[in-house]
C-alpha cells in the first residue's frame, strides 16, 4: 500500500503509514495443516501470540474476542489467529482443543523458535522463555498487542492493551469494533 495521499480517519489503533510485508514463513496450524504467508491473504486477520498455558493474558484476549468476532465477521471477512509461542508444550491437538473453546471458527498456530521469531520480528512483538518455579521449569513472557493484518497479508495495524499499573492489560475489544471497518475502508 503507498503512504496515505488522504488523511486517514481518527483510530485508536497503532495504524501503519505504509502496511508492511511480513517475513516468509511455515507454520503448522491446530489442524495439522501448513500456515504460511498465503494463509493471510483474502481476509482480515486479528493475529495475537501467547501460549495455551498462560494464566491471564491469552484466555482473557480469547474470551473477548470470541464475544466480539460475530459483529467483526458479520461486514467483513475475517480469521482470529492465535500464534502460540510455546512449541514444546502446545502440541496441535491441545491447541485446537484450547482456540475452538473459546470459539469453533479461531485458529491457533505454531512452529520451531527459528519460525516463530522470523514471523514475531517482523510483526513487531515480542517474546521470551523466562525460568519459573512451575512445573515445566519455564514461563512465557510475551506482547499482548493484537495484530491486524490485511487481505494482502501484510501488517496493517497494531490494537495496543490497555490498563492502568498492576491491572491485566488487554485490548479494548471496542477499539477492535470501532476501527476495523474504519481501517478496512480507507484501506481498500
Amino acid at each position: 500500500m503507498a503512504l496515505w495521499h488522504h488523511k486517514p480517519p481518527q483510530v485508536a489503533a497503532l495504524w501503519l503509514p505504509e502496511s508492511r510485508p511480513l517475513a516468509l514463513f511455515e507454520l503448522t496450524d491446530d489442524r495439522g495443516r501448513a500456515f504460511n504467508n498465503v494463509s493471510l491473504q483474502g481476509q482480515w486477520t486479528l493475529l495475537f501470540m501467547g501460549y495455551t498455558s498462560c494464566p491471564d493474558v491469552c484466555p482473557g484476549t480469547l474470551a473477548r474476542l470470541a464475544s466480539a468476532y460475530p459483529q467483526l465477521a458479520r461486514s467483513l471477512p475475517l480469521q482470529v489467529v492465535l500464534l502460540s509461542v510455546d512449541p514444546r508444550r502446545d502440541s496441535t491437538e491441545r491447541l485446537h482443543q484450547y482456540v475452538t473453546y473459546f470459539n469453533s471458527e479461531f485458529r491457533a498456530v505454531t512452529g520451531t523458535h527459528d519460525q516463530l521469531y522470523a514471523l514475531s520480528r517482523s510483526l513487531g512483538l515480542v517474546y521470551a522463555m523466562a525460568e519459573s518455579d512451575g512445573a515445566d521449569g519455564y514461563s512465557v513472557d510475551h506482547s499482548a498487542d493484537i495484530a491486524l493484518i490485511n487481505p494482502r497479508g501484510e501488517l496493517e495495524a497494531l490494537f495496543r492493551p490497555q490498563g492502568g499499573v498492576g491491572e491485566l492489560r488487554l485490548v479494548s475489544m471496542r477499539h477492535i469494533i470501532d476501527d476495523l471497518p474504519k481501517i478496512a475502508a480507507f484501506s481498500g
